[in-house]
């Protein structure tokens, strides 16, 4: 599997944060083609950071045709539009563990 990993630092108000990414920002990513799953962790205070959602992709072709999407282009003009000085994006692969 492909990750597409959103890492989001504290916000300044957390319930605003809440209300528009969970009722707003992850609506439109549910519509984005080929997106498996999902994975939303929010972490305990104290931490630099606040939430990281990781979209799963079957693979990373697979990804890159999703992303030429106008609904993918879609959720990342959002997020760039609320979140765009919290968010850091990561990319990687599932790893077989050898067993």
């Amino acid at each position: 599997m492909y990750k597409m990993i959103a890492l989001f630092k504290q916000p300044s108000d957390p319930v605003r944060f809440d209300d528009y990414y969970f009722h707003v920002h992850i609506p439109l990513t549910k519509k984005i083609p080929g997106l498996k799953d999902i994975n939303i962790t929010k972490f305990k205070k104290g931490s630099p950071y606040y939430l990281m959602c990781e979209m799963v992709y079957e693979s990373k072709e697979a990804f890159k045709v999703a992303s030429q999407t106008p609904e993918s282009k879609e959720s990342g003009k959002d997020v760039m539009n609320f979140a765009g000085n919290l968010v850091t994006f990561l990319f990687g692969e599932d790893v077989d563990d050898g067993k």
